[in-house]
C-alpha cells in the first residue's frame, strides 16, 4: 500500500512532542467478475482485462499531476465454481480478475474494459469511477465524491453476460448493491 499524510507543527530543542498524522491510502484494489446469465462456464484466458487511468504521477499536496496515462493489467485472474444452475445440473464458473491501481480521483476518466479475444470485440466499457460512485449512499449524501473513493479502497464488481459473452447490460452487482441500468431501445 502507499499511503499520504503531512503534519505542520513546531517542536521546542530538546523537547518531546506527540501528534498524529493522518494518512490517507492511494492504492485500490478492484475484483471484477463475470458470470454467464444461464449458468456456463466463462474462461478468464477468453478476455482481456484492463483498467485505464492518468494517476501515477502526484504532486506535494496528493493531486495528480498529468502523466500522459497508465494501463492496469489484472495482477491476478482465473476461474471460481461458485455454485450450480439453478436445475442443479450443472456447475456454476466464473471468470475473474483482481487489478491494484493508484488512487481514483473523481473527474479523472477511468475506464474499464474488457475485450474478448476471439474475435477483439469489446465486452464492457465503462467509466470506472462513475460506476464506483453510485456506491455512495444517500446516508452520506454530505461526503463528497473524491472523500468517498479515498475512504473505499477494496471494489467488487460482477458483470452478467450473455450466450455470446456479451454484456447484458440490465444490472450490475457492486459490492453488494445491485445498480439496474434501464437505458434500453425499445
Amino acid at each position: 500500500p502507499l499511503f499520504h499524510g503531512s503534519l505542520d507543527m513546531s517542536v521546542d530543542n530538546g523537547a518531546y512532542e506527540e501528534a498524529t498524522v493522518y494518512l490517507m491510502k492511494n492504492t485500490n484494489n478492484i475484483r471484477v467478475v463475470l458470470q454467464q446469465m444461464n449458468g456456463g462456464e466463462v474462461d478468464d484466458k477468453n478476455f482481456t482485462f484492463r483498467i485505464t487511468d492518468d494517476n501515477t504521477l502526484f504532486a506535494p499536496d496528493n493531486s495528480l499531476i498529468s502523466n500522459g496515462g497508465q494501463v492496469y493489467a489484472p495482477w491476478t485472474q482465473g476461474q471460481r465454481t461458485v455454485g450450480v444452475t439453478e436445475e442443479g445440473d450443472e456447475t456454476v464458473t466464473v471468470a475473474y480478475a483482481e487489478f491494484s491501481t493508484s488512487r481514483l480521483v473523481a473527474g479523472n476518466h477511468t475506464r474499464l474494459t474488457i475485450t474478448r479475444n476471439s474475435d477483439n470485440a469489446q465486452v464492457l466499457n465503462i467509466p470506472l469511477n462513475e460506476y464506483l460512485l453510485l456506491l455512495k449512499s444517500d446516508h452520506f449524501d454530505k461526503m463528497g465524491d473524491q472523500e468517498f473513493l479515498d475512504r473505499e479502497n477494496n471494489w467488487s464488481l460482477i458483470f452478467f453476460l450473455d450466450n455470446n459473452h456479451n454484456w447484458i447490460r440490465t444490472h450490475i452487482v457492486v459490492n453488494d448493491w445491485i445498480v439496474r441500468i434501464n437505458d434500453a431501445e425499445l
